[in-house]
């Protein structure tokens, strides 16, 4: 099936069709890592600015933070969905991986997107509860080739209704622009056994500061681990805890 890769946002890059390919997984046949069907599962922790470890649960309304217990399961799933719906129900030109962000303390979902191709991998992240906190983070990306030094960037306006008191406050559109390098090749011990894996850094920058990613891409896992560094000082960090392709 051909395609020709097109600017997305910044030096990132998307599939482009002939209108008359209108396959619904057109977007998903030449993934790599985020097939169809697959899903990742990563544990998760979050701490104040301070290094309090803090968890939090969904109520009938919103959300709240609380105190961790041993009964806590801190964790999420990636599952990769097929086809296009229901984004191109209502955008017609929709061009991402659909996929499924599954919450151990939510008996909902949360739909979003993504993309991969041979130039780039690139992910929405959670983004309900807590983890509305992320929007003002550097999303999950990456650039091939794999090359120390590789650098690109991409930006995207933050709305108001990302804002939250427990983190920080605005009105109208943020732009945050997003920058990454490669920085690193190194060998680690997984459950996976030894992994070769590249060391990545993103940095988030907007009229409210600035945010971090520190990340750990092998190239068959995809994101082995990633240490967010929040607007308000605050972390999360995710662990690849199991993988079913």
């Amino acid at each position: 099936m051909d395609y020709e890769l097109v600017p997305y946002s910044g030096d990132l890059k998307v599939e482009s069709f002939d209108s008359t390919v209108v396959d619904e997984n057109r977007f998903n046949y030449n993934n790599r890592i985020f097939k169809v069907g697959s899903s990742y599962t990563y544990n998760y922790q979050y701490r104040t600015a301070d290094g309090q470890a803090k968890n939090f649960r969904f109520t009938e309304e919103d959300w709240e933070f609380k105190e961790p217990e041993n009964s806590d399961q801190n964790n999420l799933t990636i599952e990769v969905s097929s086809g296009l719906k229901p984004f191109s129900d209502w955008y017609p030109d929709y061009n991402q991986t659909v996929m499924k962000y599954i919450y151990s303390n939510k008996e909902s979902y949360e739909l979003t997107g993504l993309i991969e191709n041979e130039a780039n991998i690139w992910l929405h992240p959670p983004r309900e509860g807590l983890f509305r906190i992320m929007e003002l983070n550097p999303f999950p990306s990456v650039q091939f080739p794999l090359e120390i030094g590789n650098t690109w960037q991409w930006s995207v306006a933050a709305g108001e209704q990302w804002s939250d008191e427990r983190w920080t406050t605005w009105e109208g559109n943020v732009k945050n622009t997003m920058t990454y390098e490669i920085l690193s090749k190194s060998t680690i011990n997984s459950k996976w056994g030894e992994l070769e894996t590249w060391a990545i850094e993103g940095e988030a920058t907007n009229r409210l500061g600035t945010t971090l990613l520190e990340a750990t891409y092998h190239d068959s896992l995809g994101f082995v681990n990633m240490h967010f560094t929040n607007i308000d000082g605050s972390t999360l960090e995710f662990d690849l805890a199991d993988v079913d392709y």
